[in-house]
């Protein structure tokens, strides 16, 4: 199905319904949405933008969602990546109106703060904590599950560089150009140099793809890499067509 007419009807299924109002496109493009929600607490009136990116592979594969600006939410990582039930359950028969109202509800239940008022109340009851620190027969076993998470994060990053790694030498092997000492010589290396780059990026995001539908990574993984891939292989499609 044409990308263009998938993007059309998405808006137009964001636009039909009432619970999705204040979400727009951000520019010309379908692919990037952008909304403000506001809510009135305690510690008064906090206004918060989310935006949506829809994927190359979309619907296939969930939306990305992310907080604008520093906001301390528990469905809000570090990064700045919203997680939400719909998109760790994603199904392509999902849409983005659906989305857009999971995010409404989820921050509607459980409203945003500015960055660092809950990071205070943290402070706060951590030292409450320490003051009186409980006996713990699980503090071993805590340890040991911290240490086997950072560990398992560091063989997910050795993995990632090795897959990157492999996936240049791959396609350096596929366009690599004799040597010459002339201009023209110097400047068919250079292409073939980005042309390879622009080959492992694309074999990459591919991989990627493969990964989060077996399920190997997190969506926030997925999310993380996207982008990552993403604007690499447009700086190489530039560089393309800057040398052709």
């Amino acid at each position: 199905m044409d990308k263009d007419f998938i993007l059309a009807r998405e808006a137009q299924l964001v636009y039909s319904n009432s619970a999705a109002f204040g979400f727009n496109p951000v520019g010309d493009s379908l692919a990037r949405w952008k909304g403000t929600l506001t809510y009135t607490t305690n510690r008064g009136r906090n206004m918060f933008t989310f935006e949506i990116f829809l994927p190359e592979y979309f619907p296939n594969v969930p939306p990305v969602v992310t907080a604008v600006g520093w906001m301390d939410h528990p469905n809000i990582d570090d990064d700045g990546f919203v997680q939400l039930r719909i998109l760790d359950n994603w199904r392509a028969e999902f849409h983005l109106y659906q989305v857009i109202i999971a995010l409404k509800n989820l921050m509607s239940r459980v409203p945003p703060t500015p960055k660092g008022e809950t990071a205070k109340s943290v402070r706060d009851t951590v030292a409450r904590i320490i003051e009186t620190p409980p006996v713990s027969p699980n503090k071993t076993v805590f340890a040991e599950t911290t240490a086997l998470r950072t560990e398992l994060s560091s063989l997910t990053k050795q993995i990632q560089e090795k897959d990157e790694e492999l996936a240049r030498f791959h396609a350096q092997q596929m366009t690599q150009a004799q040597p010459s000492d002339s201009d023209e010589g110097k400047r068919l290396s250079t292409q073939d140099s980005i042309e390879s780059e622009r080959i492992a990026i694309s074999e990459l995001l591919a991989a990627l793809e493969d990964r989060y539908a077996s399920g190997e990574i997190s969506i926030f993984e997925y999310s993380r890499l996207y982008k990552k891939y993403s604007k690499e292989l447009y700086i190489a499609r530039k560089q393309t067509e800057y040398l052709g």
